[in-house]
């Protein structure tokens, strides 16, 4: 979301405030609708397992895609603990894919909560997007 407003990401509650400021908008949502949409066709061939609210089920809905909420985030902005555990919660219910949105900051905690354990895949929507 920073990449807009000359800032190398938002990780960090001061750098997502600084973000904010400058009028920067969040821009993984849309990107991942942009993915997701392409599901659409097999939405009786796929279980969308997800988390709740903006990580996940409000975009599932918004688009009709049937999904599960197997982690409830609290209210308000979700952290790095948020991203952790649902992406734990997620693994731990057997999934195949395990598909987020985000840039290297998410994909970082993505696979320090998950390991080897899950296959995963990362929707760019970050502002540099160096991860291996």
């Amino acid at each position: 979301m920073g990449g807009k407003v000359a800032l190398k990401g938002t990780d960090g509650a001061e750098v997502l405030s600084a973000a904010r400021a400058r009028g920067a908008r969040p821009e993984s949502g849309t990107k991942a609708e942009r993915a997701l949409r392409q599901l659409l066709p097999f939405r009786d061939q796929v279980r969308l397992l997800t988390a709740s609210g903006d990580m996940g089920q409000t975009l599932c809905e918004k688009i009709g895609l049937p999904c599960e909420v197997v982690y409830t985030a609290p209210e308000g902005d979700t952290t790095p603990a948020d991203t952790m555990a649902a992406a734990r919660s997620i693994a731990d219910a057997g999934v195949e894919l395990l598909l987020f949105a985000g840039g290297d900051g998410t994909a970082r905690n993505i696979c320090e909560a998950v390991g080897q354990r899950v296959s995963v895949l990362g929707i760019p929507a970050g502002v540099k997007i160096q991860s291996a």
